[in-house]
């Protein structure tokens, strides 16, 4: 396979002609060759694909990816910790985050009542009741 700068891919498009004044990609690949005899051969679809690109996008230009950091997939590794690792603001971590559907807190999951949690359902209760006995 062979890699195409920006310049190259802008050369094919040239070469490719528009309007009425177009060449066939057989004739692209010839003259693509004529010019560039150090690279490797190129195919008919390699400027199929450049004039896709180009029809659908308007530019040649690579696609950056979307990937997090490594370290940003670990779950086991809090945003502070992110944060100091990678040198980056702590919002710029909480942006990253959730652009990649990413949660920026831990779950705690329990298969039964915290301390506080009596407290506060038990304090409700006697307040219902309380209000329901006097009024």
């Amino acid at each position: 396979m062979v890699y195409l700068t920006e310049m190259h891919k802008i050369t094919i498009l040239q070469m490719i002609g528009y309007g009425d004044r177009t060449r066939t990609q057989a004739e692209v690949v010839r003259l693509f060759q004529e010019k560039y005899p150090e690279l490797s051969p190129i195919s008919q679809g390699t400027v199929s694909k450049i004039e896709k690109q180009f029809r659908e996008r308007g530019h040649v230009r690579q696609l950056k990816k979307k990937n997090p950091p490594n370290k940003l997939k670990n779950p086991h590794t809090s945003s502070c910790q992110t944060t100091s690792a990678l040198n980056i603001s702590h919002s710029s971590i909480l942006r990253v985050l959730t652009e990649n559907q990413m949660h920026p807190y831990k779950l705690v999951p329990t298969n039964e009542l915290a301390e506080d949690d009596f407290d506060c359902f038990t304090n409700r209760k006697v307040l219902f009741s309380d209000i329901y006995i006097y009024t």
